[in-house]
């Protein structure tokens, strides 16, 4: 829904749909689970073993005032619009904040619809980026700045448009996280505003899970559900779950 078509032709998700209506799979669309079915409804009709694969489909926020504002877009609201081929408007100044391959997706479809400047804006440097490396040379190729070593503080709204990021430098100081990336540091009286038109934030995303019910599973530190590793059953006898909706969250498709 959200995948940019230069990366994924729909031609190729029907090629995949075929494949699954030769097999004989039956798909009931517009069906809200908690609303138009429960897992006991699928219980109760023989379904013994249910997989949820729903994603992360909410966005997450800064938690800054003004990112309410029209022009601030959560990445998957931008991304579904443009592959609906009914993309938000965006001005002629885009930034994105972010640095996986949902950031790369949105930077790059910013300028196929019109952006005449676009920034992705990273507190560490290109070479941390946790994007496929092929994405990020893709922006590059097409014009697209990185601004490295920067980090968002706040945003400068007036009357709900936006007029810029207030941004900080930040610094490597040798230390390094429990993964092993480095960290950075504020740099002290950096503050600083890049002027912008859009704001799209691509900062990770969390699962929906309001739809078990009384038998909601044992989720990760992070939110996610929590699946045996071999199996990928969760704590829920008999239900089971993959994709960015388990384990470790997002990644790459």
């Amino acid at each position: 829904g959200a995948i940019p078509e230069y990366r994924l032709p729909q031609e190729e998700i029907d090629k995949d749909m075929a494949v699954l209506d030769e097999l004989g799979v039956e798909v009931r669309y517009n069906q809200t689970a908690g609303e138009d079915f429960s897992l006991e409804d699928l219980r109760r009709d023989g379904y013994g073993n249910i997989f949820v694969a729903v994603g992360a489909q909410l966005p997450k926020f800064l938690g800054v005032e003004g990112e309410d504002a029209d022009v601030v877009l959560d990445a998957l609201t931008f991304l579904r619009s443009v592959r609906e081929h009914d993309p938000v408007a965006v001005g002629s100044r885009v930034g994105v904040i972010g640095a996986g391959d949902t950031a790369m997706d949105c930077a790059r479809s910013a300028w196929r619809v019109g952006a005449d400047e676009v920034s992705i804006i990273y507190r560490r440097t290109t070479d941390q980026m946790p994007a496929d490396p092929e994405e990020v040379h893709g922006c590059i190729e097409e014009g697209i700045t990185i601004v490295e070593m920067t980090t968002p503080k706040g945003l400068h709204v007036d009357d709900n448009l936006l007029q810029g990021l207030i941004a900080t430098k930040t610094e490597y100081r040798g230390d390094r996280d429990a993964s092993g990336r480095k960290i950075p540091h504020d740099v002290p009286d950096s503050d600083h505003e890049i002027p912008l038109d859009t704001l799209i934030l691509a900062i990770s995303q969390h699962s929906l899970l309001d739809f078990f019910g009384d038998q909601t599973p044992e989720l990760t530190s992070r939110g996610y559900i929590a699946v045996d590793p071999e199996t990928f059953e969760s704590s829920v006898p008999g239900v089971y779950a993959g994709g960015d909706v388990a384990a470790d969250g997002p990644s790459s498709i």
